[in-house]
C-alpha cells in the first residue's frame, strides 16, 4: 500500500527540517521526501511531505512510532502536536494517507 505523509513543523529552519526527515527515515527507510515549502497557512512553518510502500504491518508501526493518539476516519490520519506526543517537539500536524 501507497501512504503519504503531510508534516508541517513550527519553525522555518533547513537545519530542523533535517533532523525531522532523518528521524523520519530512521523510522521508515523507504520514505521519499518531496521538497519543503513554507506552510501557506501558518507564520514561520514549513511543510513537506513524504510518501512510501508499505504493508499492513509498517503502518500500523509507523502510525505507533510518530505520534500517542490520532484521529482517524478509516484510511486517513491525522495528529497536531498540541494535545497530543509527537515523535519530534517541533511537528506541529502529521496527515498520513493509506492511498
Amino acid at each position: 500500500m501507497r501512504i503519504r505523509l503531510h508534516v508541517v513543523i513550527d519553525q522555518e529552519s533547513e537545519t530542523l527540517e533535517a533532523e525531522i526527515k532523518k528521524q523520519l527515515l530512521e523510522k521508515c527507510p523507504t520514505l521519499s521526501f518531496s521538497p519543503s515549502r513554507p506552510q501557506p497557512s501558518l507564520k514561520d512553518c514549513l511543510e513537506f511531505y513524504g510518501t512510501a510502500e508499505l504493508d499492513s504491518k509498517q503502518i500500523d508501526s509507523l502510525l505507533a512510532k510518530l505520534n500517542n493518539d490520532w484521529d482517524q476516519d478509516e484510511d486517513d490520519y491525522e495528529a497536531y502536536g498540541f494535545n497530543t506526543l509527537m515523535f519530534h517537539p517541533h511537528v506541529y500536524y502529521l496527515h498520513l494517507q493509506i492511498l
